[in-house]
C-alpha cells in the first residue's frame, strides 16, 4: 500500500505530529566550542601587525522520519561532526599621510564527517551513508587605500586563495568507499568608492568579485548507477555592484540604503530526489543574477525610538534545456519593524518596551515554481515583546518577554522528492517567559 503525505495526515490532524515510532529521530541536539586568541605588536607609529587564531568544533544529532507513519520505512537518523583551524597573520599601516593599506597571509582547514547506519532505513531496507571531507584553504591579499580629497577616498585589493579537498563517500558496503579530491585556485578584486558630504553622510561605490570552492554532492547515491559521480563541481564566481548612502540624516534619523547587482556562475543549487537506490541529493549548476535593494533606518525622539528594516531582491535564473529555474528558499521582499519606548520612573529607574514584527514573502523550496510541484511557501509574519525593567545603577534587567506571541506556524522548506513532500516545519512556537541579566 502506498502511503502518502494525504493518506497519513488528513485534515484536521496536527501536521507538526508525524506518528513517528522511531526513538533514534525523535532527539535533535547540538555541540559546539571554540577559541581563539588574537594578539597586536605595534612595530611602530606607522605599521601594526596582527595574529588571529583560533580552533572549533562541533557535533550533532538531527534525522528525519519521512513516511510519516508509526511503522518503520523511510527513517534516516544522522549524525555529524567538525573541527576547525584558522590563523590569519595581518599587517596594517599607513604609506603616507593620504595612503594606507592592510595586507596578510590566511590558513583555514577542516575535517568532517556525517553518518547514517544500522538505525536508519529506505523502504525498510539497511541505509547507509559515511562522508569524510577534509578541506584546506591558503590565500594572500593586498588591500590600499588613498585619500585624493578631504571629502574622497578610492581604495583598492587583490585576493589569492587556494582551495584543496579530499572527500570520501561510502553508500554501500558492496561498492566500498569512493575517494577523490579535487583543488580551486582564484584571483579576486575589488575596488571602491566613498565619499563624504557636509552633512557628514557617506556615499559609496564598490565593484568586487567574489570566489567559493567546488561542492561534492551532499548525498551521492547516484554512485549505485555511477561509480564515478562523485566528483565535485566547478568552483562558484561572483561579481558584485553595489551603490549606496549612509549615516545620519540629522539628530533624530539615520538611513543606509544599498543598491546591488550579483551575477553568479557554475552556482550549486541542491536538488534531493528518491530513485530506488535511496535519498539522492545532487548539485544542479546554473548562472543567476540577483538584484535588489536594501535599506535600514532608525528614528529616535525623546523615549522613543523605531528601527526598520526592508530588502527587495528580484532573482533571475538562465534557462537550462527549455527549463527556467528559480532560486530556492529566496524571497523576494523582507520587513522587519522594531519600535521602543522607555518609560523613566522615580529614582533613575525604567521601564522599556518594545515589540518587533518581521515579515517574509513567499518563495520556494526547491529550484521550480511549477504548481505542480506543490513546494511554494506561504509568507510568514512573526511578532515578539519584551517589556524590561532596569535599576538606576544598570546593575541588572529582569525582562517579561514573548517570541511568536500569535504561535504562527509556518514552513521553513518543501522538497518533492518524487514519491513525497517533505515539508520541513518551523519548530519555533510560541513562546512567553522571564529573563534576568547581568554583567560582572
Amino acid at each position: 500500500v502506498a502511503l502518502r503525505n494525504t493518506d497519513v495526515t488528513p485534515e484536521g490532524y496536527d501536521i507538526y505530529d508525524n506518528a513517528t515510532g522511531e526513538e533514534a529521530v525523535t532527539g535533535v541536539s547540538n555541540e559546539a566550542r571554540g577559541l581563539a586568541l588574537t594578539t597586536e605588536w605595534d612595530m611602530n607609529d606607522d605599521y601594526t601587525l596582527k595574529l588571529v587564531a583560533s580552533t572549533r568544533s562541533s557535533k550533532y544529532k538531527a534525522g528525519l522520519d519521512d513516511d510519516g507513519t508509526i511503522y518503520s520505512l523511510d527513517h534516516y537518523p544522522e549524525r555529524g561532526e567538525a573541527d576547525q583551524t584558522s590563523i590569519e597573520l595581518q599587517l596594517n599601516g599607513y604609506i603616507n599621510e593620504y595612503t594606507d593599506f592592510v595586507a596578510g597571509l590566511y590558513y583555514f582547514n577542516e575535517e568532517g564527517k556525517n553518518r547514517q547506519g544500522e538505525d536508519s532505513s529506505y523502504n525498510t531496507w539497511s541505509n547507509l551513508l559515511e562522508l569524510d571531507q577534509e578541506t584546506t584553504s591558503k590565500a594572500v591579499y593586498v588591500n590600499v587605500r588613498r585619500d585624493l580629497t578631504d571629502e574622497l577616498s578610492l581604495s583598492g585589493g587583490l585576493r589569492y586563495t587556494e582551495d584543496e579537498k579530499d572527500a570520501s563517500a561510502s553508500v554501500s558496503e558492496a561498492i566500498g568507499t569512493v575517494y577523490s579530491s579535487d583543488n580551486w585556485d582564484e584571483v579576486t578584486w575589488e575596488i571602491a568608492s566613498n565619499y563624504t558630504f557636509e552633512n557628514g553622510m557617506t556615499g559609496y561605490a564598490t565593484i568586487q568579485s567574489g570566489y567559493q570552492s567546488g561542492q561534492y554532492p551532499a548525498r551521492p547515491y547516484c554512485l549505485f548507477g555511477d561509480i564515478e559521480c562523485f566528483v565535485a563541481s566547478d568552483n562558484i564566481t561572483a561579481v558584485n555592484y553595489e551603490v549606496g548612502i549612509k549615516g545620519r540624516v540629522n539628530e533624530y534619523f539615520d538611513v543606509s540604503v544599498a543598491v546591488f547587482n550579483t551575477d553568479f556562475d557554475d552556482l550549486p543549487y541542491q536538488v534531493s530526489k528518491v530513485t530506488e537506490n535511496g535519498f539522492e541529493t545532487d548539485n544542479q549548476i546554473v548562472t543567476q543574477t540577483s538584484r535588489g535593494i536594501e535599506l535600514d533606518t532608525t528614528f529616535n525622539y525623546g523615549n522613543f525610538s523605531m528601527m526598520a528594516s526592508v530588502g527587495y531582491m528580484d532573482v533571475d535564473v538562465d534557462e537550462q534545456d527549455g527549463y527556467k529555474p528559480v532560486a530556492p528558499l529566496t524571497p523576494d521582499l523582507t520587513l522587519a519593524i522594531g519600535p521602543s519606548y522607555t518609560f523613566d520612573l522615580e529614582g533613575g529607574d525604567s521601564i522599556r518596551v518594545r515589540a518587533d514584527y518581521s515579515y517574509r514573502s513567499d518563495m520556494y523550496g526547491e529550484p521550480s515554481s511549477l504548481a505542480s510541484r506543490q513546494t511554494e511557501l506561504d509568507s510568514r509574519e512573526l511578532v515578539n515583546v519584551d517589556i524590561a525593567y532596569t535599576p538606576a545603577d544598570d546593575a541588572y534587567t529582569v525582562a517579561l518577554y514573548g517570541r511568536n506571541i500569535f504561535d504562527e506556524r509556518y514552513d521553513n522548506a518543501r522538497l518533492n522528492t518524487g514519491d513525497y513532500i517533505i515539508q520541513v516545519l518551523s519548530n519555533d512556537a510560541s513562546e512567553f517567559g522571564v529573563r534576568f541579566s547581568t554583567e560582572f
